[in-house]
């Protein structure tokens, strides 16, 4: 998953247009319809240059009220799941770390220092004991630290290309798997053996590249620089024409059945559909978005926004639900399991 060190950059130098919002299920009264599977939502409310913060915020889906923030280190930036759904990992760009959350205690439990400007996490199968390898994407030292999530210890760093900002695992193959990462300095995507741990030949895709998701067979990158989507197979490491979206991509989720893949970016989001790789019509927000999450069934959409809010999407109805107001400046969303 992807963080926002590199817009904030931009932002830093009054690029303020990109921003974005995220989006969670709501209950009733102007919400998105129907209730989430997963309880919560958990956003990253600390990634501004301007100001930084230290936190992450639990958000109650159904009621529709955030918990107490946890603090986890400066400029909190992205963040993931563990295999187990149990923990949550979180980056924080202003102290170079990886931190685990224990979502049934809402403790930190684990720390480790990386590479510089961690911008991006992704959890792929391995590690002692079975617990994942944490791929952490350094941004401002052209790297991506595998961190063993059984004993927390940080491996070498794995160089890659310029500023990597996004990274995803697909673990579909009968070892364990491929860890794409993108490069958003270089214009290109990198390859990671995971067995092996060894980066193979850049993949060139479009200007500035910020998203990553994997979908079905594909890995699908987000290029903020030219607003497209450049497809790329997840195990032929073919690279496909580039599809053109209707916004600049800050942010992508897939749904579980693999068809289709929702991206945000602008003040909208949009669905892709792997099958014949359609682009469906725009749903408009209320702000900029940053960051988006779907429930698994793909029934309900979640976008961060930059104004500090949380926004419900029914991506049956196209309903834009109420937006609920955390504060702060949101660069990422995870759904996790009350």
């Amino acid at each position: 998953m992807r963080g926002a060190s590199s817009r904030a950059r931009r932002l830093a130098l009054g690029a303020l247009s990109a921003g974005c919002a995220a989006g969670l299920a709501a209950c009733g009264g102007g919400g998105a319809g129907g209730s989430s599977t997963e309880a919560v939502a958990w956003v990253a409310t600390g990634a501004s240059v301007t100001e930084p913060g230290t936190a992450v915020t639990p958000v109650d889906l159904l009621t529709r009220t955030k918990s107490s923030a946890v603090s986890v280190g400066s400029l909190p930036s992205a963040m993931a799941l563990t295999r187990s759904g149990r923990d949550l990992l979180v980056v924080s760009q202003g102290d170079d770390t990886l931190s685990e959350i224990d979502l049934a205690t809402d403790a930190v439990v684990h720390s480790v220092h990386v590479g510089v400007e961690p911008d991006a996490v992704a959890v792929a199968p391995g590690g002692t004991g079975g617990a994942g390898i944490a791929l952490v994407a350094n941004l401002d030292s052209d790297s991506v630290t595998p961190v063993d999530l059984g004993t927390w210890r940080a491996r070498p760093p794995i160089p890659v290309g310029t500023e990597p900002d996004a990274v995803a695992v697909d673990a579909s193959s009968a070892t364990l798997g491929t860890v794409f990462v993108a490069d958003f300095g270089s214009n290109e995507v990198t390859p990671i053996d995971l067995e092996k741990l060894q980066a193979g030949a850049p993949l060139p895709v479009g200007p500035e590249p910020d998203v990553l998701v994997v979908a079905g067979a594909s890995v699908l990158v987000g290029n903020f620089g030219d607003d497209t989507v450049t497809p790329i197979g997840a195990s032929t490491l073919q690279v496909s024409p580039p599809v053109a979206l209707p916004f600049d991509p800050t942010g992508a989720a897939a749904v579980a059945s693999g068809s289709t893949v929702w991206f945000c970016g602008g003040s909208a989001i949009t669905a892709l559909s792997l099958r014949g790789l359609v682009v469906g019509t725009p749903i408009t927000l209320p702000g900029v978005a940053e960051a988006i999450a779907a429930n698994p069934s793909g029934t309900e959409a979640y976008v961060a926004q930059q104004d500090g809010v949380l926004v419900p999407v029914d991506l049956g109805t196209k309903i834009v639900g109420r937006p609920i107001h955390l504060g702060g400046h949101p660069s990422a969303v995870v759904l996790a399991r009350g």
